[in-house]
């Protein structure tokens, strides 16, 4: 039996009306333009932001397709398009049984492609204490390096957590050896297959030295440098850019579930576009050679709670029952929020060590962050980081999240100084001493509200 043999007659893939592909192409385009953001929520105008304005088109193109996949025809290039995220599961896993998926490329916000390495997972064994001894190192450089104005400096940011992804998946030995990073950034920006597959060989051979030192703590002896070549691709991500979004939420949440929001709302690999070389049938739909899938993984998310807030959707399928039980299709109800994280650190639609590891390494050094941040310094140092180097008009929200709580936690250490000052006895002895602590308590006081205000607004900004 071969990939297009099943029981059921086949059914044509849904084709979208020119409206839907002129909106989503529009969603598309509207990624470039971040500055749209900041007006709409100035004026508390939610749904012209572009996430609201995205959802909207998405779900006239799933209501248009009865929920099913469809192909549709954007700025951006043509496509096959899953409306939930259990269908992009279910999708791209029966792809890899046929083996018809080739070349994955993840789609930014400028419509840029970048090749990505190709999933490969050896069974590593990852050793937690050591993770956490290198994140707690990785910690203390970076506040070290921290900017006069409390702000991590991007440059600063990059080298340290580069340095650390090179340690937890090289091992020691790499730790130094900034070519390793070079080589995989280079190899990112390939043009095509061809110039990637050259630069992956020549990164293969910068890490094979690595290969057999067998001390390291994100995998086990001997992994294949197919897998080390991934696994730092997937932990440098998320260390730039998982990290310092979980930071900023520390404020209103814990570390584990800090992780998890900043991964489930801002994931590493927003959108995904993987290559069909093969015919194969999924359900009762044929997917032909030459298509490309696009998964959308942020997206897929927000129409995915669109739709269980809904009910059964348009085909009366329950939101609810097996065909949304896909990996990494859980939310945050889970018992540990650090749970089905792979799919937003990893295009495959597998379980990924690579991820996992890439998760760990960011809970530990955010934990170490805050624990040394508090202990070594409980005013500016507390702050949370700045990494994007973003201008200050048109930023990601994110930014002002961070700045937001940077604010609240400079506010509230205010307060309490101001009401300790007036706790000490020396007002005690008349009447001026009381009118002053009354005075520093006032202003104590105004200084905590507008701490809280500053936390909402950041816990706003965020979502």
């Amino acid at each position: 039996m071969n990939a297009m043999d099943t029981g059921t007659p086949p059914r044509r893939l849904a084709t979208a009306r020119p409206l839907e592909n002129v909106l989503v192409s529009a969603a598309l385009a509207a990624q470039r333009v971040s500055w749209i953001d900041a007006p709409a929520r100035a004026l508390g105008l939610k749904p012209f932001t572009r996430r609201e304005l995205t959802r909207q088109a998405l779900a006239q193109a799933r209501r248009a397709g009865s929920g099913r996949p469809t192909r549709m025809a954007t700025a951006f290039g043509a496509f096959l398009m899953p409306f939930s995220g259990a269908d992009a599961d279910a999708l791209l896993r029966r792809a890899q049984e046929a083996g018809a998926l080739g070349a994955v490329t993840a789609l930014d916000a400028e419509g840029r492609r970048t090749i990505l390495t190709p999933h490969a997972a050896p069974p590593p064994t990852v050793n937690p204490v050591a993770v956490r001894s290198a994140a707690t190192e990785a910690a203390a450089a970076l506040l070290a390096a921290r900017q006069p104005d409390g702000a991590f400096g991007r440059a600063e940011w990059r080298a340290v957590t580069r340095r650390l992804a090179r340690r937890l998946v090289l091992g020691a030995g790499a730790a130094d050896d900034t070519l390793v990073s070079e080589i995989l950034d280079a190899t990112a920006r390939s043009a095509d297959q061809a110039e990637h597959g050259a630069r992956s060989a020549a990164l293969r051979r910068r890490i094979e030295p690595y290969v057999h030192e067998g001390a390291r703590a994100g995998a086990g002896a001997g992994p294949e440098a197919a897998y080390l070549e991934h696994a730092l691709e997937v932990v440098t991500r998320a260390l730039a850019e998982t990290a310092p979004r979980a930071f900023a939420l520390l404020a209103t949440e814990g570390v584990e579930r800090s992780v998890a929001e900043a991964v489930r709302r801002h994931p590493p690999l927003p959108a995904t576009i993987h290559a069909v070389v093969a015919p194969f049938r999924w359900d009762d739909l044929t997917v032909g050679a030459d298509t490309e899938i696009l998964c959308a993984t942020a997206w897929l998310r927000d129409l995915d709670e669109d739709r269980d807030s809904e009910g059964p959707d348009i085909e009366g399928r329950d939101s609810g029952g097996p065909d949304t039980a896909g990996w990494g299709s859980g939310g945050l109800d889970t018992a540990d929020p650090l749970d089905d994280l792979s799919a937003d650190l990893c295009a495959a639609r597998v379980p990924c060590p690579a991820a996992d590891l890439g998760v760990l390494a960011v809970t530990e050094l955010v934990r170490a962050l805050a624990d040394r941040a508090g202990a070594d310094a409980p005013t500016a140092a507390r702050e949370a980081p700045d990494v994007s180097a973003g201008p200050v008009m048109g930023a990601d929200p994110a930014h002002y999240a961070a700045l937001a709580t940077a604010g609240a936690r400079n506010l509230q250490e205010h307060a309490r100084r101001l009401a300790d000052c007036a706790r000490q006895p020396g007002w005690n002895h008349d009447a001026f001493g009381e009118r002053c602590r009354m005075t520093l308590l006032a202003h104590a006081e105004r200084c905590a509200t507008a701490a809280a205000d500053a936390r909402r607004a950041a816990d706003w900004l965020a979502n």
